[in-house]
C-alpha cells in the first residue's frame, strides 16, 4: 500500500515528464501490475485532458488590483524573518502542475460519490444552468449544451454519423439512448400529472404493469383533496381501450374514488363501459361509480339517465348491475 502511495505521488510528475528515467520506468511497471494504480493513472490522465479543454478566464480588474495591493503591503519583510530561496522557474511550474493534477485527479475519482457544494445561485443563474428537462421522443442538441462527463453506462444504440452543415464545419452524431430517470415532486405538480397520464395511457415496455400503476395512482391521488382531471381522463382512456378486463375493472373502481375530478369525458367512458363492456364485473364497477355520482348530488346528463333506466329494466343483465342502476336512478335529484 505504501508503494501505491509513492506511485500516486509520481503520477503527476510522470505526466509532466519530471521523473528521471529510472523512476519513470519503475512507475510504469507498477501501474501495469496494480489494478488500483492503473485506475488512478487513467483518472489522472483524463483529468489532465479535461483541464486542457477548460477556457481561460480573465481575472476581474478589481480582484487583480486588490491582490496586487495586498502583495505590495505584505512585501515588507520583518528583519527577524529569514526569506526562502527562490526556486527555479521550471521546478516551480512542474510542482504547480503536480498540485493541480493531484487535486483534479481526486475530484475526478470522487466525483460520482461526492455531492456538489458551492455558493447558492441566484434564480437567474438557476434558470441558466439548470434548464428544464424535456421528455421527448427525439431532440437535437448543440454539443455545447451536453456535459463532457458521461455518467454510468448508458445504452447507446443505432448510432449514425452525419455532416450536418459542411459550410460551417458542423458534424452530427445521432443515436438512441436508454437511461434511468427518477422524477420527484408533489402529486399536484402539472409535470408530474402529465408524466403519470402518459404512463397510464402508453403501456409499451412499461414496468411495472399498468394494473400496478393504477394501484399506485389510486393510493396516491385518493389522498389529494382536488385530484387533477387529467388523471381521471387517463383512467377513462384505459377503461375504453385496455384489452385486459382486470385493468378495466381497476380503472373503473379508481374513477369511483375520484368523483371530484370527473370530467364529461370521464362520465362518458363510464356510460360506455356500462353499455358495451363484455365483462359484467366491469359493468358493475361502472354502475357503482355512476350511482355514487348520483348520490353526491351531481347533475346527470340525459344519456346517462337513459342508460341507467335501460340497465335497470334489462332482463338479461347482471342482477347486481340492475340493482345499482335502480339505486342510482332513485338518488337523482329532481331538477
Amino acid at each position: 500500500m505504501s508503494e501505491c502511495r509513492v506511485m500516486a505521488e509520481n503520477m503527476p510528475l510522470l505526466l509532466t515528464e519530471s521523473l528521471d528515467p529510472v523512476q519513470r520506468e519503475l512507475t510504469h511497471q507498477h501501474i501495469e501490475s496494480c489494478a488500483a494504480c492503473a485506475s488512478e493513472w487513467e483518472a489522472t490522465k483524463e483529468t489532465w485532458r479535461i483541464l486542457e479543454t477548460l477556457p481561460t478566464v480573465e481575472v476581474p480588474a478589481r480582484v487583480k488590483q486588490r491582490f496586487l495591493a495586498e502583495i505590495s503591503a505584505a512585501s515588507e519583510v520583518p528583519a527577524n524573518v529569514v526569506p526562502f530561496r527562490r526556486r527555479s522557474a521550471a521546478r516551480w511550474l512542474a510542482e504547480a502542475a503536480a498540485v493541480v493534477i493531484v487535486g483534479g485527479s481526486a475530484f475526478y475519482a470522487g466525483y460520482r460519490a461526492t455531492p456538489n457544494v458551492g455558493l447558492k445561485p441566484t434564480p437567474a443563474e438557476v434558470t441558466a444552468i439548470q434548464p428544464s428537462y424535456s421528455i421527448a421522443e427525439s431532440r437535437v442538441l448543440p454539443a455545447a449544451s451536453i456535459s463532457p462527463n458521461i455518467e454510468g453506462r448508458p445504452d447507446i444504440q443505432n448510432v449514425q454519423f452525419t455532416d450536418a452543415s459542411p459550410s460551417s464545419q458542423q458534424i452530427g452524431v445521432s443515436f438512441d439512448i436508454t437511461s434511468h430517470v427518477t422524477v420527484t415532486g408533489k402529486p399536484a405538480d402539472k409535470s408530474m400529472v402529465r408524466l403519470l397520464r402518459y404512463v397510464l395511457e402508453n403501456e409499451d415496455k412499461m414496468s411495472p404493469s399498468r394494473s400496478r400503476a393504477i394501484d399506485w395512482v389510486r393510493a396516491t391521488y385518493s389522498r389529494v383533496d382536488n385530484p387533477d382531471p387529467e388523471i381521471t381522463e387517463a383512467l377513462a382512456t384505459v377503461l375504453r381501450n385496455d384489452e385486459h378486463q382486470g385493468v378495466r375493472i381497476k380503472a373503473a373502481d379508481t374513477l369511483q374514488s375520484m368523483q371530484s375530478a370527473m370530467t364529461g369525458g370521464t362520465r362518458d367512458a363510464l356510460v360506455e363501459a356500462l353499455k358495451n363492456d363484455p365483462n359484467p364485473a366491469v359493468r358493475v364497477k361502472a354502475v357503482e361509480a355512476l350511482a355514487k355520482l348520483a348520490r353526491s348530488g351531481a347533475v346527470l346528463d340525459p344519456d346517462m339517465v337513459d342508460t341507467l333506466r335501460k340497465k335497470a329494466a334489462q332482463g338479461d343483465e347482471n342482477v347486481y348491475v340492475r340493482v345499482k342502476a335502480a339505486e342510482a336512478l332513485s338518488s337523482i335529484q329532481p331538477r
